[in-house]
């Protein structure tokens, strides 16, 4: 018998996370007498993640944080890596411009397949993100196979020229659908449990950093809260919350905004909810926001977000040059709708991931063979 492919799957750490739950999705469900993918972590603290992925026969290695001031040396770093580690013959990386650092280690090493994954699509002109667009530049020259989540973020690494070229593969955002779809009893117990009955339940799942925009959350939560009395806000997520706690405050909305923290049950929480709101700044095509449709949510979200995220009909878009009011109306306007089971329109549109899974096992094991012979 053949021994398992093994590949190489480059993270900041394993924790709860967009890209993390999309990753350990398919750590979870791919075949493991075909394929083993370990997880390189830049991080010397453990992840939430470690001791499932080390149960199911994946190895995890932590190394040094990566920063801006080191990014020369890490590519040094990741070379020296893959030298000592002979067996690993792909490499994907998924960390947006950060892959330029992988894929020239990989490269430098010799690794026959470097990927390159996408899952961001950066458009706001912060010195954060211009330095992001900066070091991005060398991932087309030292991949040579290109992921992306969407159109959008694809172009945003890649370029308008490769992806009009088609040496862009657009692979989704996948979930674990079967454990999301809608269940009115769940809902029922979920809403019991949380003291959520007779409350119109607006919830938003991301941690608290910048693109997830969690302060207009607050604010258009603000109006909604002055036209309804009965709305709770619930926010899933981690992360600093003191600037949050402040906006709670000046609205005096601390009885009526739940923080519930990292969570496992985000598919259950989903059940109990009755409107998803999500006017992030950019993304390239956010797994919240294909769990919040397949458990039935009516989504309002902002119209910087990949088009490609919309799978049902259940979705307002807004921009966010429209004020906290004009969302906290669309939102309101859902209060009374009818919720369905989503799951013929998930499958579909090939959110579901048991097919990806399928389809990304084959990928790696006809690269390896062309790579490798």
């Amino acid at each position: 018998m053949e021994e398992p492919i093994r590949v190489l799957a480059i993270v900041h750490q394993l924790k709860p996370g967009g890209l993390e739950n999309r990753l350990m999705d398919i750590i979870r469900n791919i075949d493991h007498s075909r394929l083993i993918i370990d997880v390189f972590t830049y991080s010397l603290e453990p992840g939430v993640f470690d001791d499932e992925v080390k149960a199911l026969g994946n190895k995890v290695f932590y190394n040094q944080p990566l920063t801006v001031k080191n990014m020369i040396w890490y590519v040094k770093y990741f070379r020296s890596f893959l030298k000592s580690h002979p067996e690993y013959k792909i490499v994907h990386a998924h960390q947006d411009a950060w892959c330029s650092v992988f894929c020239k280690g990989a490269y430098l090493a010799g690794v026959p397949i470097r990927i390159a994954h996408s899952r961001t699509a950066i458009s706001s002109l912060s010195l954060k993100n211009i330095v992001k667009n900066v070091i991005k530049l060398p991932t087309k020259k030292y991949a040579n196979f290109y992921f992306a989540v969407s159109e959008k973020a694809g172009r945003w690494l890649y370029g308008n020229k490769m992806y009009e070229k088609g040496e862009v593969q657009i692979w989704p955002n996948a979930i674990d659908a079967n454990k999301f779809y809608y269940n009115k009893d769940i809902r029922e117990d979920i809403r019991i449990s949380n003291g959520w009955d007779n409350k119109y339940v607006v919830m938003h799942v991301g941690n608290f950093t910048p693109p997830k925009n969690h302060p207009f959350i607050l604010e258009v939560f603000n109006e909604i809260h002055k036209m309804d009395k009965d709305a709770i806000l619930v926010l899933v997520g981690t992360g600093d919350r003191n600037p949050l706690d402040e906006y709670v405050n000046e609205y005096n909305l601390s009885d009526v905004v739940e923080f519930l923290g990292s969570r496992n049950d985000v598919n259950d929480l989903l059940q109990g909810a009755d409107v998803f709101l999500f006017p992030s700044i950019f993304e390239g095509l956010p797994g919240a926001l294909v769990e919040a449709q397949a458990s039935g949510l009516y989504c309002v979200m902002s119209d910087t977000i990949a088009e490609e995220v919309q799978i049902t009909n259940n979705l307002t878009i807004k921009s966010l040059s429209e004020s906290p009011r004009i969302w906290a109306e669309s939102v309101l306007k859902y209060k009374y709708c009818e919720r369905f089971n989503e799951r013929e329109c998930i499958e579909k549109k090939g959110f579901d991931i048991h097919s990806l899974t399928e389809k990304l096992c084959e990928f790696y094991e006809e690269s390896y063979k062309r790579g490798v012979n």
